[in-house]
C-alpha cells in the first residue's frame, strides 16, 4: 500500500466490528469505508464529522463521570452547579432547564439530589407563588470553587493530544456548528 492509500479512509474496510482499527484510524473510518463500498453514490463526508462527534460525546462523558464520582457528582449535576456559580443571583429551575437543555423532570431529579447532598438550597420565588429559586449553599459554593480548578485541569488532559492551534481551530469550528444548530 502506498503512502497516499495509507491515509485514505476508503482503503480501510473491515467487516469485523470487534477488531480494533489500525493505528491512526478510528471506528468511523471503518464505517465510512464500508458505506463508501455499499453506497458510492453518496457524499459521506457529513457522516464522518457527525459520526465522530456523536461517538466522542459518550466517551468523554464517561471519563467526566469517572472524574466526578469521588466528589459525589454526576456530570449533569456538575453542569447545574456550574450554571449556578456563573450567575450572581438565584435561578429558577425553568431557567436552568432551558440553559442546560435538560428536561423538566431531569432537572427536578438532579436538583433534589444536589439539595439532599448539601450543594444547593431552594427558596420561594417572590415573583411566582408556585415556584422557587435555586442557589448554592455556602458550603456547596466553597466545595465547587475548590473542585473547579481540578476539573478544568482534568478537561485539559482530555484534549492534550491537540496542540494549542488545533484546539483553537476546533473550538472555532464547533462554535460555528453550534450557532447554526442551537435553538
Amino acid at each position: 500500500m502506498n503512502d497516499l492509500a495509507a491515509h485514505d479512509p476508503r482503503t480501510f474496510v473491515t467487516h469485523d466490528t470487534d477488531t480494533p482499527p489500525p493505528a491512526g484510524r478510528d471506528a468511523i473510518d471503518a464505517m465510512h469505508a464500508r458505506w463508501s463500498t455499499l453506497r458510492p453514490d453518496l457524499d459521506l463526508e457529513p457522516m464522518a464529522v457527525v459520526g465522530r462527534l456523536l461517538r466522542l460525546v459518550p466517551l468523554l462523558m464517561a471519563r467526566c463521570e469517572t472524574f466526578l464520582e469521588p466528589h459525589g457528582l454526576s456530570r449533569a449535576e456538575f453542569d447545574l452547579l456550574t450554571a449556578l456559580r456563573r450567575t450572581d443571583r438565584p435561578v429558577s429551575p425553568g431557567e436552568l432547564t432551558r440553559q442546560l437543555l435538560f428536561t423538566g423532570p431531569a432537572t427536578t431529579k438532579r436538583l433534589r439530589r444536589l439539595e439532599d447532598t448539601g450543594w444547593i438550597t431552594r427558596r420561594a420565588n417572590p415573583d411566582d407563588a408556585r415556584g422557587f429559586l435555586i442557589e448554592p449553599t455556602p458550603d456547596g459554593a466553597r466545595r465547587f470553587d475548590a473542585l473547579l480548578p481540578r476539573y478544568v485541569a482534568f478537561e485539559a488532559t482530555l484534549i492534550e493530544t491537540l496542540d494549542p492551534a488545533a484546539r483553537a481551530d476546533l473550538a472555532d469550528h464547533l462554535r460555528t456548528l453550534l450557532v447554526a444548530v442551537e435553538p
